[in-house]
């Protein structure tokens, strides 16, 4: 049974390039996308980042902290 991509991966572990390394050296080009897509992605990214920052943090956590000191 051979699995999708496995060939891939084989030849990745057998690089000794890292395996995000594109090969080539050089950055790859950004795409230019939508203004508004773009401004939407962001927002959607800010109001999760915000909520999380805003979260409390769990008593077990605290706890654990305290055990620190």
């Amino acid at each position: 049974m051979q699995l999708r991509g496995s060939s891939r991966l084989v030849k990745q572990e057998q690089s000794d390039k890292p395996a995000n390394d594109i090969g080539s050296g050089k950055m790859a080009k950004k795409r230019k996308g939508e203004p508004s897509r773009d401004a939407s992605v962001g927002a959607a990214l800010r109001s999760v980042y915000s909520q999380t920052v805003d979260e409390a943090i769990p008593s077990e956590f605290l706890d654990l902290l305290n055990k620190l000191d």
